[in-house]
């Protein structure tokens, strides 16, 4: 595993209150080595997970209602949810909780996903119900329906309100044709379930319920397009629609990355259900959607709620088939390589199921008394006391970025790409972990500090 240094000084904590109820029945070098991040559903509360490639859990504690979507963030900290008290936690590498953000304006956020920015904004939604007479929309219609709505908010570093966007002004009821003839008195017509940033920065959003992935202004509030559901602007080349869908994340350049339930599959396929990853290149001007990348496991796996997918720094992907109760099999996390190969697999027993799973270069790191030594472009242990830096973390965030330009020959060794912690590629940026992979396979963890 690329870890930075600091890493190798951690010490794994271990509160087990349950017995271990997942398997690592595929297991091969190819896998990525990062942790795997997870909380499993269900009640009693069940707690978050830290598990390295060989199975072993290296920090397992259970935070009662807290630990929802548990993950590490673009801040490179911990974030995860409390049903408690509504809000998201976020959580430093010493295992301090350094905020909570919560929605403003009265709203209460939702614990489908979250953002924190290494701006040091924060993006979260709120779900809004309203009355609505639905008589004057249908006939037969509710005069005192409730129909849901949608908030989308972005708070600044102290908390303050600086974006926010309300479905109302956006979207429709009847564009949810499942709730066709809009007659019944509850009308939750979006379900929105995932948010990213795309690549020129505005908000991509999923909506479960819409079968829709919407591009929206970050900067107006207005829609850029809309993608899949009823009121989709592209033509699929290639492919099929996708229905229920997870986790959108933006890969860069019009690229895009989601898990594809597929609940409604089966009409397109002509076989059952069948959930899968999917990738899809947009374009925009001939407002095409083209499939250039899928995954469906070998034992054609179907799981109508939660899951989702995530591209890994190496390129290989994982995709967690989170509910597969119907099946009688808990939950499926799979690692599959460029060529589809599966390289990792864990599984959950029946009972259980993972909303997300997720894999993440990071651990906590407890400082030691040492002090250390930037040498080669590496930290190292002075052994004495009298190194130029206190801790490891503090070495490594000023060595790595000023003496990594003399690890590699420029004459022999190329830069092929530098991707963040999600696996997107990018540019160099301040103050955000970023990884660089090089012609002679090697791959460096950077930050470049102010």
């Amino acid at each position: 595993m690329i870890r930075l240094l600091i890493l190798l000084f951690c010490s794994p904590v271990s509160l087990f209150s349950q017995p271990v109820t997942f398997n690592i029945t595929v297991n091969t070098s190819d896998t990525w080595h990062g942790n795997l991040f997870f909380k499993r559903g269900g009640t009693p509360q069940k707690p978050v997970k830290i598990v390295d490639t060989t199975g072993t859990e290296i920090f397992s504690q259970n935070w009662g209602p807290k630990g929802g979507d548990f993950k590490v963030n673009y801040n490179n900290k911990l974030s995860y949810f409390d049903r408690s008290s509504k809000g998201w936690f976020i959580m430093d590498s010493l295992q301090n909780e350094v905020d909570s953000v919560y929605c403003q304006n009265g709203y209460i956020a939702d614990n489908h996903d979250f953002l924190a920015l290494a701006n040091g904004n924060y993006v979260l939604f709120a779900y809004d119900e309203q009355p609505y007479a639905m008589d004057t929309v249908v006939p037969g219609g509710d005069p005192n329906a409730t129909i849901e709505g949608l908030i989308i908010q972005e708070l600044d570093s102290n908390h303050n309100l600086i974006f926010e966007w309300k479905s109302w002004d956006h979207f429709h009821i009847t564009d949810n044709t499942y709730l066709s003839p809009w007659t019944n008195s509850n009308l939750p017509f979006i379900h929105a379930n995932a948010i990213d940033i795309d690549f020129d920065g505005h908000f991509l959003l999923s909506s479960r319920a819409l079968d829709e992935i919407t591009k929206i202004h970050r900067t107006t509030g207005n829609i850029i397009w809309r993608w899949g559901g009823s009121q989709n602007e592209f033509v699929f080349v290639n492919d099929y629609p996708f229905t229920h869908q997870h986790t959108i994340r933006s890969l860069g350049a019009n690229r895009y990355l989601l898990f594809d339930n597929g609940n409604y599959s089966a009409q397109y396929t002509g076989t059952g259900n069948i959930s899968r990853a999917v990738e899809y290149v947009l374009d925009t001007n001939l407002m095409e959607a083209t499939k250039v990348w899928e995954f469906v496991h070998p034992d054609s796996l179907y799981t109508p709620s939660i899951g989702g997918v995530q591209r890994l720094p190496n390129g290989n992907t994982l995709i967690n088939f989170g509910n597969l109760q119907w099946l009688n099999k808990g939950s499926v996390v799979t690692e599959v390589d460029t060529n589809n190969q599966i390289v990792f697999q864990l599984e959950y027993n029946d009972g259980a199921t993972l909303y997300r799973a997720q894999k993440f270069d990071w651990f906590f790191y407890t400082p030691s008394n040492s002090s250390w030594d930037c040498v080669a472009g590496s930290c190292v242990d002075s052994g004495t006391g009298m190194g130029l830096y206190t801790d490891s973390l503090q070495c490594v965030l000023n060595c790595q970025t000023t003496a990594i330009t003399n690890v590699k020959d420029p004459t022999t060794v190329r830069l092929i790409k530098i991707t963040d912690i999600l696996g997107r590629e990018t540019l160099p940026t301040k103050n955000i972990p970023l990884f660089y992979f090089y012609s002679d396979g090697t791959v460096t963890r950077r930050m470049i500090v102010h």
